[in-house]
C-alpha cells in the first residue's frame, strides 16, 4: 500500500472512526509524537555530552535502577517518608 494512501486511509477513519479506538491510537502515538518535536539548543546539547562524557569515562558515579530504587526504600525507611 502506497503512503499517500495510508495517510488518506487513517485521515478518513480519524474523521469517522470510534471514537475509543481513536483515543487508543493516540495514547500510543502520543510519546513519539511529543518526543519528535523537542529541539535542544547547543548549550544543552554540550552539557548532555559533557554527562554522557563523564559518566563514560568513570568521573561521574552512576546507579542502575536496581540501586536507585534501593536508596530510595533506605532513605524512606530513615527519615519515615
Amino acid at each position: 500500500m502506497k503512503f499517500e494512501s495510508v495517510k488518506e486511509k487513517l485521515h478518513d477513519y480519524i474523521e469517522h472512526g470510534n471514537q475509543n479506538k481513536i483515543m487508543a491510537i493516540y495514547m500510543l502515538l502520543n510519546e513519539e509524537i511529543e518526543s519528535e518535536n523537542i529541539v535542544y539548543d547547543e548549550a544543552t546539547l554540550n552539557m548532555l555530552e559533557t554527562r554522557r562524557d563523564d559518566m563514560i569515562s568513570g568521573k561521574d558515579k552512576t546507579y542502575t535502577l536496581e540501586q536507585t530504587i534501593e536508596n530510595l526504600r533506605k532513605y524512606r525507611n530513615q527519615y519515615g517518608v
